[in-house]
């Protein structure tokens, strides 16, 4: 029984390491120091990144979208993933968080200097005045796992405030490469 169980580990450790050579980049690098050397790839820290707005875009009913980009502006490569974070500010001062939606998965995206990610801000329009308008003039951006925001210029109009809301039609996405 001993001898069975030490053949059956040996067997699993020869097969992880010949599966292992086997997956190697094309420079004949073992997977396991490919994989070493994309995690030593740090976080993009807040001073690394530029925070921007794409041009609008309407969707299907009154939906529009526009592009959170998040660019590198260091000379170094880093990792962003997950969701930045985004608050829509109105000269009165009041506020909105804006919610994270599920419908894409977070993943990690390596940024070569240059390079950016976007998230997409989904939201419902309003016309200006009208009750539950939220007239956002600024929106404040930070990046994933930091703490410090952009201010960036809202000139896309008043927004349905759907901030009490369920299931809001005003919604961020997670980061994509791109």
């Amino acid at each position: 029984m001993r001898r069975a169980a030490h053949l059956t580990v040996t067997t699993t450790a020869l097969a992880m390491a010949l599966s292992l050579s086997a997956c190697g980049g094309s420079s004949g690098t073992p997977a396991a120091a490919a994989v070493t050397g994309a995690d030593a790839v740090n976080r993009c820290a807040a001073g690394d990144l530029t925070a921007s707005l794409g041009p609008v875009s309407t969707l299907e009913g009154d939906q529009r979208e526009r592009q959170i980009v998040l660019t590198n502006r260091s000379s170094r490569r880093c990792a962003v993933s997950g969701y930045p974070g985004v608050q829509l500010v109105a000269d009165a001062g009041s506020s909105w968080d804006l919610e994270r939606s599920p419908l894409v998965n977070p993943s990690r995206i390596v940024l070569a200097p240059g390079s950016a990610a976007h998230a997409a801000l989904r939201y419902l329009p309003a016309e200006p005045g009208v009750p539950g308008a939220f007239e956002a003039t600024r929106i404040l951006v930070t990046p994933p796992d930091t703490t410090t925001t952009t201010t960036l210029t809202w000139d896309d109009g008043p927004l349905l405030d759907q901030s009490g809301a369920t299931h809001p039609g005003t919604y961020v996405l997670a980061l994509t490469a791109g």
